[in-house]
């Protein structure tokens, strides 16, 4: 025997295709009792909506992409976990792209995702303003994360200022008095707003002090 169709479950609950449609696209012109039958008799049938079909109807995938740098190591597992927790109870699923911080890679990423996914997390901050126009329309709902200010796109940043002066401080209450910047890449937006507060916050707490730094 093959697998139940709609046509089974409609014929079952003896209502029509449409109203076992409308019945698991969830609308609310559907009435409890004919809701009621619908699921009923889906159960019984042992069927299972096509999620390609539901979709379509309703314009909608249940997916949202995830561009980022790496998908390896505590941070970005940590990232995608809270991202997981969040979008699983609403009935969607997360599409993840690793671009291994390569703005190339990043563009290609978020255009093969047009089309499959109902929005996009991005953190690919390599890329320009332009560069992202490019790879993400505007019609795509989308939030970035540490982004350069000025992408024209809702953004989540981290208060890498705030952090580092909260260090310097600490470390001058406590009577330290030669702290070291070790300072990641250069041109990582991270490291580069890092070493930048720790220069500012070094001059407050620790008058002449030279900065001194290690890049790594």
């Amino acid at each position: 025997m093959g697998s139940a169709t709609i046509r089974d479950v409609a014929a079952r609950a003896a209502v029509s295709v449409a109203s076992v449609s409308r019945a698991f696209n969830g609308h609310g012109n559907v009435h409890p009792e004919t809701r009621a039958r619908v699921m009923e008799a889906a159960k019984a049938l042992g069927y299972v909506p096509h999620a390609g079909a539901r979709s379509l109807s309703l314009a909608r995938t249940q997916a949202i992409g995830v561009v980022l740098p790496d998908l390896y190591g505590e941070f970005f597992s940590e990232l995608v976990r809270g991202m997981d927790r969040e979008a699983t109870p609403r009935g969607y699923h997360l599409l993840l792209s690793n671009m291994h911080a390569d703005a190339a890679l990043a563009a290609q990423a978020m255009r093969s995702m047009r089309g499959r996914v109902d929005g996009l997390i991005v953190m690919a901050p390599q890329l320009d303003r332009e560069g992202l126009d490019e790879a993400l329309p505007g019609s795509i709902p989308a939030v970035l994360l540490n982004a350069p200010d000025g992408m024209g796109r809702p953004a989540l940043r981290i208060d890498n200022r705030a952090g580092v002066e909260a260090i310097v401080a600490h470390l001058a209450a406590t009577g330290r008095r030669a702290p070291v910047h070790v300072a990641g890449p250069m041109g990582n937006i991270d490291a580069d707003e890092r070493r930048a507060a720790f220069a500012d916050a070094l001059s407050r707490h620790f008058p002449g002090a030279e900065i001194g730094r290690a890049h790594v």
